[in-house]
């Protein structure tokens, strides 16, 4: 029961804002939501690992990540300084996507959690033709193993 926060003047505010949230989560039903729809954003996740630049892709709810590699066989990294995550999210923000690179050429994925099952095709529709321009630029770059 949060009434008791309110009884303690030097409660933070963030206190406050967080028992709000977990509030509106549950009127919302945000989590029943995710359960909903985690399925969905998971398989569409996992075809991606079907691309010839994806050594790795894998996810829980509605998080998920993808590791891009340059030899699928062997799952051989890029040079780190050839930063083929970050023109990949690059690419992706060309397509109105905001995906985060991370170390070892990987990309995450965290949408929004009211993100609709629409939404997901959407999402992963601009992600593969993002990855389509990201292996156009790699092939052009001459970093494929081979």
């Amino acid at each position: 029961d949060h009434r008791d926060l309110h009884s303690f003047p030097t409660r933070r505010s963030s206190d406050l804002v967080a028992v709000k949230t977990l509030e509106i989560y549950q009127r919302d039903r945000i989590i029943e939501h995710v359960r909903k729809v985690a399925p969905k954003f998971l398989q569409r996740l996992t075809r991606l690992a079907e691309h010839p630049l994806v050594g790795e892709a894998r996810g829980v709810g509605l998080i998920g990540g993808i590791e891009l590699v340059k030899d699928k066989a062997s799952k051989a990294q890029f040079e780190a300084k050839k930063g083929v995550a970050l023109k990949s999210t690059s690419f992706a923000q060309e397509e109105g996507l905001i995906l985060r690179a991370l170390g070892g050429d990987r990309v995450a994925f965290c949408p929004p959690l009211v993100i609709s099952e629409a939404e997901i095709d959407e999402l992963f529709d601009r992600y593969e033709r993002a990855l389509a321009k990201t292996l156009d630029w790699v092939k052009a770059e001459g970093l494929l193993a081979g």
